[in-house]
């Protein structure tokens, strides 16, 4: 369909002017990738779907009201999209991540290798490749493992091994540079960089991964075990797993990771501007590997399903684009210094405030507001001079929040997916799944966060 040529072209356009406008700070090129989320928005809106499409509306009403209260409305708007545009770029570079990545044996290897694990290691093992699937591949990497919970499934071991894919996943916010909220957030305080944040932020990964585990074993498990606990999966594996496929798996994330970092670190680049420029050529040879052995759809058929995927992206820029919007919106009325002098007069400690603003946090994912829109707001009012803390800190608190955002709120992007998978209401999978696993996970997320402080880490 021409409509389809066209928004793959804006969406290209979107990519390649904000690299640019990034790499050069050409002010043309942020100007014209701006207009071509506009042109996207419009030429998209009656094929986004109806959920994303009511919430991404009043979001963007949401910012043109409190826009309009600003000095300068058009100004505003302008910030609100441009603040919107790594998000963009990053879903666009996950898409080529995601194509050769459904078609790995060495993930078919371990997709299969899960599915056969008895009922005693199947919710570990779900939740731990989950995370390390997720980290690198995003929703590609836990689509692998949705065979388990897809509608049909009995319903204890479908809501169990959700639960498993849905909080291995979201723990990778606590470090992973490839995550959405992960890479902004970074960008976003300034003076942080991944190697500040990223080490710590694996440890409380994996320990929030521990936690699930032992939340499920007290909460959840039978209370009788099955006589015969019998696999999942049982003809003979068509991808056998072997120290091979282990050693294949291990480099294609070290290679991955160590590329993106290498450029951040090495070029003082961006995350979303490092992932946007690695991801395509990545994909390109991981795809040409996989076809040397016989599979895969080539070099062609990736980049032409890459193309034909990034219209698609619709609801994404929707939602992300009005949660901005909305973010730079009521940030801007509010006045320059204000939340500094009523932290001063009111004499509140760092460790309270700590605590509220990943309380709220949490809060307001559940009932529905977009964890973006709270990352912008702390971002740029609650910065960290006015809380007292050390950017390091405020950054590794929103990266691990933002993953617990994911988990409770029925619009994210995990939510919706799983429910879509599992014939479940977004709802249930966000607030009867996952709300006592996070309620739990934000008290003892944010103790570690006073801890840190009170140690004086990120000094």
């Amino acid at each position: 369909m021409m409509r389809d040529r066209v928004s793959t072209f804006l969406f290209l356009g979107i990519a390649v002017f904000t690299v640019m406008g990034e790499l050069t700070e050409i002010g043309w090129f942020r100007d014209t990738a701006v207009a071509s989320v506009l042109l996207l928005l419009i030429l998209e809106f009656t094929r986004i779907p109806l959920i994303q499409k009511s919430v991404g509306v009043v979001l963007i009403l949401g910012g043109l009201i409190t826009a309009a209260y600003t000095d300068d409305m058009l100004g505003t708007l302008y910030t609100g999209i441009v603040r919107a545009l790594p998000f963009l770029l990053l879903f666009a570079s996950v898409a080529w991540l995601q194509e050769p990545s459904s078609q790995s044996p060495s993930l078919l290897a371990v997709r299969e290798m899960v599915m056969r694990q008895g009922p005693g290691k199947r919710f570990a093992w779900v939740m731990v490749v989950a995370h390390f699937l997720g980290v690198a591949f995003n929703l590609a990497g836990l689509s692998l493992l949705t065979p388990m919970v897809s509608k049909g499934a009995a319903a204890r071991l479908q809501k169990r091994l959700s639960r498993a894919m849905i909080q291995g996943f979201a723990a990778g916010t606590c470090w992973s540079p490839l995550y959405v909220g992960t890479a902004v957030i970074i960008a976003s305080v300034p003076g942080v960089n991944w190697l500040e944040v990223g080490p710590t932020g694996f440890a409380i990964a994996m320990a929030m991964l521990v936690w699930s585990w032992i939340v499920d074993r007290l909460f959840s498990r039978p209370k009788q075990p099955q006589l015969v606990p019998t696999p999942i999966a049982l003809d003979p594996p068509d991808h056998p797993m072997t120290g091979l496929v282990w050693f294949k798996l291990a480099m294609i994330l070290i290679t991955l990771f160590g590329c993106i970092i290498g450029l951040v670190e090495g070029l003082g680049w961006s995350i979303p501007i490092a992932l946007a420029v690695t991801a395509p050529l990545y994909a390109m040879i991981w795809a040409f590997f996989i076809g040397r052995s016989g599979t895969g759809s080539g070099l062609l058929g990736t980049a032409r399903h890459v193309f034909r995927g990034l219209p698609g992206l619709r609801g994404e820029t929707i939602l992300f684009t009005g949660a901005n919007l909305l973010g730079v919106g009521v940030a801007a009325l509010i006045p320059d210094g204000s939340a500094g002098s009523v932290m001063a007069d009111w004499a509140i400690p760092s460790e309270i405030i700590l605590l509220a603003i990943m309380v709220g946090y949490a809060v307001a994912s559940a009932v529905g507001l977009h964890p973006v829109v709270t990352v912008v707001l702390v971002t740029t009012i609650l910065t960290p001079t006015v809380i007292g803390v050390p950017p390091a800190l405020l950054a590794l608190s929103l990266m691990v929040m933002w993953g617990q955002g994911t988990n409770v709120s029925p619009f994210s992007a995990t939510n919706l997916y799983m429910a879509r998978v599992t014939g479940q209401s977004a709802w249930v999978t966000a607030w009867r799944w996952n709300l006592p696993f996070v309620v739990s996970s934000t008290l003892l997320l944010a103790g570690t966060m006073i801890v840190l402080l009170d140690s004086g880490w990120g000094l």
